[in-house]
């Protein structure tokens, strides 16, 4: 059981460097190096953009915590990258539980929060 969120998170090039950086960081254990790296591997979608070198992850439905230390390693990421080097979108089970950071706002994933309301015709 638990509480389940929608998450996507681009990176620019530059954003991609710093989390290849912190990751083999000395004072990145390997145990944390790991578990980042399935973090990241687990993705239900991951794309890397050829021209950039942006990469997009998407987990579809997962448990996203700020106290597990794969997911707490990739929010002090964004922490320590510009703003226009990422986008993080989380969307929960929560009708109002939306989390929007960064302004990668051109990414080239077309990544973004979008509300619509969808009708079917009866009968």
């Amino acid at each position: 059981m638990g509480y389940y969120s929608d998450t996507a998170l681009a990176l620019t090039g530059k954003g991609v460097d710093t989390l290849n950086k912190k990751l083999a960081a000395p004072e990145t254990s390997e145990a944390m190096r790991n578990e980042v790296q399935s973090l990241l591997s687990q993705a239900d979608s991951h794309y890397t953009d050829p021209n950039s070198g942006a990469e997009v992850w998407h987990w579809a439905w997962s448990k996203w915590y700020s106290h597990f230390p794969e997911v707490a390693f990739v929010e002090s990421l964004m922490d320590e990258v510009d703003d226009e080097d990422y986008r993080f979108i989380r969307i929960g089970e929560d009708c109002d539980d939306t989390e929007v950071r960064g302004s990668f706002w051109e990414n080239p994933f077309g990544m973004e929060l979008t509300r619509n309301i969808v009708l079917a015709e009866a009968g």
